[in-house]
C-alpha cells in the first residue's frame, strides 16, 4: 500500500469541534446512535470533494455553510470555519473555509456557499502550493513560489486548477489520491433499490454509491483475479448458495440456493442478502481506492454473516486503507481480531464527538496502537 494516510484533523464541522485521527491500515470507530459517527464520514467526503471539484455542491447538499459549522457549547465558543488537515506518507494537505463575507462590497446571492480562505500542499517539508483567498502560488522546478495567472473562485479548490502532469506532477498526484477516496453509506435495499434491477452490460470495476451497476460490477469481478475471494465470501455467508450473473445485453442477478426450486432474481432477494452482496462487490473492487470509508455497513445484516464480512475487510485492507464507522460491536470486534487493531469507541460530550476516555481532553486522538491526549 503506497501513500497511506497517517493522520487527519477535522475541526469546526457539526459535532467535530477538533477531532484528530491517527490512522492505521484499518481504523474502527464504534459508538451508539447520536454520538456523531456519521459526521466523521460526512466530513471526510467533503475533504475528498475538494479534489473532485464538487465542494460547493457537497456543501449545498449539507444545507450550506451556516448549517454545517460547529455551534459551540458552554465550554467552547461557536466556530465560524471548517478546516481539515491530511498527513500522508506522500504529502500533506490542509484547508480552511468559512462563511461568505458580508458587506457593501460583497454583492453575491450565493451566501450559503463556502469561502475557501487558505489551502496548503506540501511534500515532506517542501511547500508546493499555497492559497490565500483567491491568490495561489505554486513552486516552480527550483522551488520558487510563483503566482498563477488563473485564480480560483471563492469556493473552488486550488487543486482543481492543476491539470498539467509535466509541470506539477506532485500536486496532480495529491489531487488524484484525494479524488479516489471512496465512500459507501446505507446502500438502498428497498423494493425499488437500483441494485435489484438489471443493467446494460459494461465493464465496471467500481460499484457506484447507489449500487445501480451491481450486476455489471459482479461480472467484472468474475473476470478478475478477485473472483475466488468474492465467491468464497458469499459461500461463507450463505452456505449451499451461489450467485451468478445472467449475461446478455442486460445483466441481472441470479441467486441460487439449493433448497429453492429456482434461482431468486434481484427483486426477490432479502435486504440483508442484497446488502452483503453489495459490500462484497465494494471490497472486491478490481480497482481498489487508496482510502475506503464504510459508514454503518452492518445495516440489515444478520450477525451470522459478520465473520465473512470481516474476512473481506481484512483482505481488502491489503490494497486499501479502510475506515469503518459502525454501531455494531460484533462487527468491530470481528474486524479488530482479524486485522490486529483496536476498536475506538466514541461518545458525545455537550454536543461534541469525543473518544471514550478522553472526554475532558483539549483534543482527541484516535490511533491504531496507542491513545494520546493533550
Amino acid at each position: 500500500m503506497h501513500g497511506m494516510i497517517q493522520s487527519l484533523r477535522l475541526s469546526g464541522y457539526r459535532s467535530l469541534r477538533d477531532l484528530r485521527l491517527r490512522l492505521g491500515r484499518v481504523t474502527l470507530l464504534n459508538g451508539a446512535n447520536g454520538v456523531g459517527k456519521t459526521n466523521i464520514y460526512r466530513a471526510l467526503r467533503l475533504v475528498s470533494s475538494m479534489a473532485r471539484g464538487g465542494f460547493t455542491e457537497a456543501v449545498a447538499n449539507e444545507g450550506g455553510m451556516t448549517s454545517l459549522l460547529w455551534t459551540g457549547n458552554h465550554e467552547h465558543v461557536r466556530l465560524t470555519t471548517f478546516s481539515a488537515e491530511i498527513e500522508s506518507e506522500a504529502f500533506g494537505y490542509a484547508f480552511e473555509c468559512g462563511l461568505m463575507p458580508s458587506g457593501p462590497t460583497d454583492d453575491t446571492a450565493f451566501k450559503l456557499d463556502p469561502d475557501i480562505k487558505t489551502e496548503e500542499l506540501r511534500y515532506g517539508r517542501r511547500l508546493l502550493a499555497k492559497r490565500t483567498r483567491n491568490q495561489v502560488r505554486v513552486a516552480d522546478t527550483k522551488g520558487v513560489m510563483r503566482l498563477i495567472a488563473e485564480p480560483p473562485g471563492a469556493s473552488e479548490s486550488m487543486l482543481t486548477l492543476v491539470r498539467d502532469l509535466q509541470s506539477c506532477p506532485q500536486i496532480l498526484n495529491a489531487r488524484l489520491s484525494l479524488e479516489r477516496w471512496r465512500f459507501y453509506h446505507t446502500m438502498r435495499t428497498d423494493a425499488d433499490a437500483p441494485a435489484r434491477k438489471p443493467v446494460r452490460g459494461y465493464w465496471s470495476p467500481v460499484l457506484d454509491e447507489r449500487a445501480s451497476n451491481l450486476p455489471a460490477v459482479i461480472q467484472t469481478i468474475n473476470e478478475s483475479d478477485l473472483k475466488v475471494v468474492f465467491h468464497d465470501a458469499l459461500e461463507k455467508a450463505f452456505p449451499d448458495a451461489h450467485l451468478r450473473i445472467e449475461c446478455g445485453e442486460w445483466f441481472s442477478l441470479e441467486f441460487h440456493a439449493h433448497s429453492l426450486p429456482r434461482p431468486l432474481q434481484g427483486h426477490e432477494l432479502s435486504d440483508g442478502t442484497l446488502q452483503f452482496i453489495c459490500l462484497a462487490a465494494v471490497l472486491c473492487s478490481p480497482r481498489p481506492p487508496p482510502l475506503l470509508v464504510l459508514n454503518e455497513p452492518e445495516t440489515s445484516l444478520n450477525e451470522s454473516v459478520l465473520p465473512a464480512l470481516a474476512d473481506l475487510i481484512a483482505t481488502a485492507s491489503e490494497h486499501s486503507q479502510i475506515i469503518i464507522v459502525s454501531h455494531s460491536q460484533a462487527l468491530c470486534e470481528a474486524v479488530a481480531e482479524r486485522c490486529q487493531v483496536k476498536v475506538r469507541p466514541l461518545t458525545m460530550r455537550f454536543g461534541e464527538t469525543r473518544l471514550v476516555g478522553q472526554e475532558h481532553a483539549k483534543t482527541v486522538f484516535v490511533c491504531d496502537d496507542e491513545e494520546e491526549a493533550e
